[in-house]
């Protein structure tokens, strides 16, 4: 049983303020996206990935490939607006003799081939599992610049990627989202949505996801303290 990994990088990182989309930057002297290509690849569970990419990046993605080897098959699909139409679209591209279908974010290059094990085996045992951590800090909500209500932050989870699902579960909740218009955040999201529950698997806090400008320093700050430390193969 077989997995195909799918890594949307769609976006264009307007928050980030590059000259670029921020998959695309730098850190240790390769781009981000490679990096976490890199870290798919590495994982024996994993035969496939299909990557959806903002149209202008399409032309220099097979480039940036020969210049920067992955080691397994990657495929590249045109993104769309959103990031839940890449995902669809590149789920659409996926191979379908794939059990299972492992969804992670293209600048969120430290997960191990630990934590995507783990999270596919979860999601071969329970159809549905993402990586996340107990919050920390107390969630509000708002409305108008004004809280309204905290919930309790026992039930509180950040989740992160990857997330896993089995394939045909996470293809009958893309196609009833797009039938109903809906859009989520995540893909677990859409599958709640079919009541299935979601498992969670514990993640460490350094799995970060590159978002914003400051975010680049503690990337480079994480990846030179794992080649000191070696592999970050530990839970948090």
């Amino acid at each position: 049983m077989t997995a195909v990994a799918i890594v949307p990088a769609g976006g264009m990182g307007t928050r980030f303020g590059a000259d670029r989309p921020k998959q695309f930057l730098e850190l240790a002297g390769c781009p981000i996206i490679i990096h976490t290509l890199r870290r798919l690849a590495d994982c024996p569970d994993i035969s496939r990935i299909v990557v959806a990419l903002p149209g202008a990046a399409r032309a220099d993605f097979d480039a940036l490939l020969e210049r920067f080897p992955v080691g397994k098959p990657v495929a590249a699909v045109t993104g769309g607006a959103e990031r839940q139409d890449s995902v669809r679209l590149a789920l659409a591209a996926a191979p379908t003799s794939a059990t299972v279908v492992i969804v992670h974010d293209a600048v969120r290059p430290f997960a191990t081939t630990a934590l995507m094990t783990t999270t596919i085996a979860a999601a071969r045992a329970d159809r549905a599992a993402v990586v996340g951590h107990p919050a920390t800090d107390t969630i509000k909500l708002v409305r108008n610049e004004l809280a309204y209500e905290t919930p309790p932050r026992l039930t509180l989870y950040a989740v992160q990627t990857p997330q896993a699902f089995e394939a045909e579960l996470l293809r009958e909740a893309h196609a009833r989202a797009e039938a109903e218009g809906f859009e989520a955040t995540d893909d677990a999201m859409l599958v709640e949505r079919l009541g299935v529950p979601v498992r969670i698997v514990p993640g460490p806090r350094w799995n970060l996801k590159i978002t914003h400008p400051d975010d680049l320093p503690l990337a480079d700050f994480l990846w030179r303290r794992s080649l000191q430390a070696g592999p970050m193969d530990t839970a948090p």
